[in-house]
């Protein structure tokens, strides 16, 4: 016989248990926080307190509520205000942290003793831990968005900063406030010292496995890279644009800041970094444009470019183009005027004038638009509010079904950010300068990424051959990528071209003598053939003929003893294939 009392303890004890493991289950699932200009996944977090409304003092910013929040990377903030401000400039916003909940360390004010403070207008800080020591926002990994004027702003800190070896946050707590001026002001929370936050170390949703491929076939992937005053053809950089270039491998290419060279220029680099064939489009600024296809029109619209391609394929026929560089910083007026002149010009594109585009054809604007003032600057961009309409004409709706154009905002891959512009040299902190943005009406979008090797996983660049400071020494601007496909396509014919789970890599390096090494990925167990064959189509070499599981695989391929010439490699996977060329010179 059971004894009941026993029994019943045992079942309450184990469902004790039971529900604590879905707890702390519930715990360790990140709250995923993305620093994108978005709000909504701020939802379900809680206020960290309640905000006095009006309680300003003699400043006029008032902070109206604040969140905070972490997992085990990363400390956000959202930050609400009752107006619209810069952030990284025209402000006296500072934050101060007491990295150890210890008010006995650090420097004392308003109740605890901070060991952080940064001075948001001023784009720099101070850290008092081993004396005093001044810090910008690359030393503490402080990105914030947006970078243009704005009523809110998430902020994002690395957890695991060090200042001069010493651990910043060192604490499983923090209190922290923000203050909107050096003296008087708003005060938030009101008294600090009544709140603390605990971390939850919660697994960061950033950490899982990184996929920058393309998810099909029917892809067209598109490249918006200012390459920084023509350092593209800068011999001492030319290997790290090699190595990017090759990586990402790109169909429609949008430079900006080509000064001294010319689209014919760009198009012959592109051609060995990626061989095949390159059409160039240049129309004497610094926007052009590179494709695999032809441009059938193209044309100056004050400082930036508008281009007509031809693609022709099952998926596209023509695309329209803008390739965009609208003034820099504190230039607000002369960059309104640019991105209304482009804007005006699409306008007249669809209503039958300028390029005259038939109905649906997909609209893809890209470059560096130097978005770092007023927000109606992106207005603009996305939705048509045309300002100076005396001389640019009246505001219309730029997609296709009468709605606003679209903003990929591309993440940097394994990160919770979308930075595009990044110099540690520079008191400005990481921001986002360049966009990609589109006619969602007729274009679906795929992978999209803003590539910063630097901040990328070894294991990802162990299975590439980019080196980790690879961006960062080609451009302070980051290559941003977006796939798009035509709505078009069917789902079925997707799905069908995404069963073939495979893909094939540029061979690097390339150009080669004598060796070279070629990538490829398989999403499931295939029998795998790699062939390389000359310019005949004679084979010379087979690399692969076997079963493989599925995985990253790197081939080496050495040509010795062939003549110098472009060769093809052939990637078959249970009787699909697809192709690359690499040139052999001696």
């Amino acid at each position: 016989m059971i004894d009941m009392r026993c029994y019943n303890s045992y079942f309450i004890s184990n469902c004790v248990y039971i529900i604590l493991i879905l707890l702390y289950s519930q715990q360790i699932v990140a709250q995923t926080i993305l620093v994108d200009e978005n709000m909504s996944d701020w939802n379900d977090i809680p206020k960290y307190a309640q905000e006095s409304s009006e309680d300003f003092g003699n400043g006029e910013l008032d902070i109206e509520n604040i969140k905070i929040y972490d997992d085990d990377r990363f400390i956000y903030f959202l930050l609400e205000l009752n107006s619209e401000i810069l952030l990284q400039q025209f402000n006296d916003l500072i934050l101060f942290i007491d990295t150890d909940n210890n008010s006995n360390t650090g420097v004392a004010l308003e109740g605890i003793g901070y060991e952080l403070q940064f001075s948001f207008g001023d784009r720099e800080g101070v850290a008092y831990l081993d004396g005093v020591t001044s810090i910008s926002s690359y030393d503490v990994g402080l990105v914030s968005a947006p970078t243009v004027t704005s009523d809110f702003f998430e902020i994002k800190m690395d957890k695991n900063s060090e200042i001069k070896g010493e651990k910043l946050f060192n604490s499983d707590t923090l209190a922290f406030f923000f203050r909107t001026q050096a003296s008087d002001g708003d005060l938030a929370p009101d008294d600090p010292s009544s709140f603390f936050y605990t971390f939850k170390n919660s697994k960061s949703a950033f950490n899982s496995s990184i996929h920058l491929d393309r998810e099909t076939e029917f892809d067209l992937r598109f490249l918006s890279y200012n390459v920084y005053r023509d350092y593209l053809f800068n011999l001492e950089a030319r290997d790290n644009f090699r190595r990017i270039f090759q990586f990402i491998e790109p169909d429609i290419i949008g430079l900006q800041e080509v000064y001294d060279n010319s689209g014919s220029d760009a198009a012959f680099l592109i051609k060995e970094f990626l061989g095949g064939q390159w059409y160039s489009g240049d129309v004497g600024n610094d926007n052009l444009l590179v494709s695999r296809y032809p441009i059938l029109k193209q044309k100056a619209i004050k400082g930036n470019a508008a281009y007509l391609v031809k693609i022709d394929n099952i998926s596209f026929q023509n695309v329209l183009v803008i390739v965009a560089h609208p003034p820099c910083c504190s230039n607000d007026e002369g960059r309104q005027d640019e991105i209304d002149a482009f804007m005006a010009f699409l306008r007249e594109s669809k209503d039958g004038r300028e390029f005259n585009i038939a109905e649906d054809t997909p609209i893809v604007i890209v470059g560096d638009m130097n978005l770092v003032g007023l927000n109606q600057q992106v207005k603009t961009l996305l939705t048509g509010d045309i300002i100076n309409e005396i001389e640019y004409g009246q505001d219309f709706s730029p997609d296709w079904d009468g709605t606003a154009l679209e903003d990929v905002k591309p993440f940097n891959p394994g990160m919770p950010t979308t930075f595009t512009w990044y110099n540690e040299n520079s008191s400005f902190g990481a921001g986002r300068l360049d966009y990609i943005v589109y006619s969602g009406s007729v274009l679906e979008l795929g992978t999209n990424y803003s590539l910063h090797s630097k901040t990328l996983p070894q294991e990802f660049l162990d299975t590439t051959f980019l080196q980790r400071n690879d961006t960062y020494e080609a451009s302070d601007h980051l290559p941003i990528v977006a796939d798009f496909r035509n709505k078009e396509v069917t789902n079925s014919e997707v799905g069908s071209k995404k069963s073939q789970s495979f893909r094939l890599h540029q061979n690097y390096p390339n150009p080669f003598n004598p060796s070279t090494k070629i990538s490829y990925t398989v999403d499931k167990p295939s029998h795998i053939e790699l062939v390389v064959t000359n310019s005949i189509g004679q084979s010379v070499s087979t690399l692969v003929n076997s079963i493989q599981q599925s995985g990253n695989y790197t081939v080496n391929f050495d040509a010795s003893g062939l003549s110098s010439g472009i060769y093809t490699y052939w990637l078959r996977v249970d009787g699909l294939q697809i192709s690359k060329s690499m040139t052999l010179v001696r």
